[in-house]
């Protein structure tokens, strides 16, 4: 049943990505900020009837419509993100560069018109942060995932890192914070989350295996940056808070 599963949902999976990434190529040629925002758009439904495909169910607790746009700020555990966090909200991403090189899924997520991050140099760092900036102040919402590497999800946030932070206080742009928690029905012991040294072919075989995947996302309260605060403290404080509440959902709160 879980072989046959797979092969369903692979099949699935390249016929409908294959769909959706030449309609972007032909109905979206514009290389400049309307055609990321369109391509921001275009995501979410590809991201949405993905989720379906594979048999994720994502469940908002909160109301997305509330949040006027900005920077979308998560915990982050591997590539179920990138549909969750699509299926929520019009996004541009800042993937890690070393996904350009994933077959065929790279080239997919390059319809986005990501930012690729590059943290080789500051020289490099310093220019996503002007593109993010650039991004907020046209009015495209971003998703970052600061504690910049992904965990397993169950042992609260790592300290985050401040760069993406720099272009919330240029542009003043108001911060949407996410807390997102992966599970399946039924439920086992291996996790959902994709970190560490797993590889990356094994674990996506495994989960397109699994009956039912689930996906709790809450909508924390907006953070406004205060004027003249330095993104170091902006980004504690974001992260103070997103952890405060990461326990208290954990240990069974609302």
């Amino acid at each position: 049943m879980k072989l046959l599963r797979r092969i369903v949902r692979l099949v699935g999976l390249f016929c409908w990505f294959v769909v959706a990434g030449v309609y972007t190529m032909i109905v979206n040629r514009d290389r400049g900020w309307k055609g990321r925002a369109r391509a921001a758009q275009i995501t979410r439904s590809w991201a949405a009837i993905s989720s379906r495909i594979v048999g994720l169910s994502i469940r908002v607790h909160g109301n997305p419509g509330a949040f006027p746009g900005g920077l979308v700020v998560s915990n982050h555990q591997g590539y179920l993100d990138i549909p969750v966090h699509a299926s929520v909200f019009a996004l541009r991403f800042a993937p890690k560069a070393e996904m350009r090189r994933w077959p065929f899924l790279g080239w997919l997520v390059g319809l986005n018109r990501p930012i690729w991050i590059d943290r080789s140099s500051r020289q490099k760092s310093r220019l996503v942060a002007d593109e993010i900036a650039a991004t907020l102040s046209n009015h495209i919402s971003m998703v970052v995932y600061p504690e910049g590497t992904s965990t397993d999800g169950k042992h609260g946030l790592l300290p985050f890192k401040s760069t993406p932070f720099e272009a919330a206080v240029a542009s003043g742009a108001p911060i949407q914070p996410v807390l997102t928690f992966l599970r399946s029905e039924p439920e086992t012991d291996k996790p959902l989350a994709w970190f560490g040294s797993a590889r990356l072919m094994p674990h996506l075989w495994r989960v397109l295996g699994l009956r039912k995947l689930v996906a709790d996302v809450y909508l924390l309260k907006v953070v406004t940056p205060e004027r003249d605060e330095a993104r170091k403290e902006l980004a504690e404080r974001v992260w103070q808070s997103m952890n405060e509440e990461y326990w208290r959902i954990r240990d069974g709160g609302d």
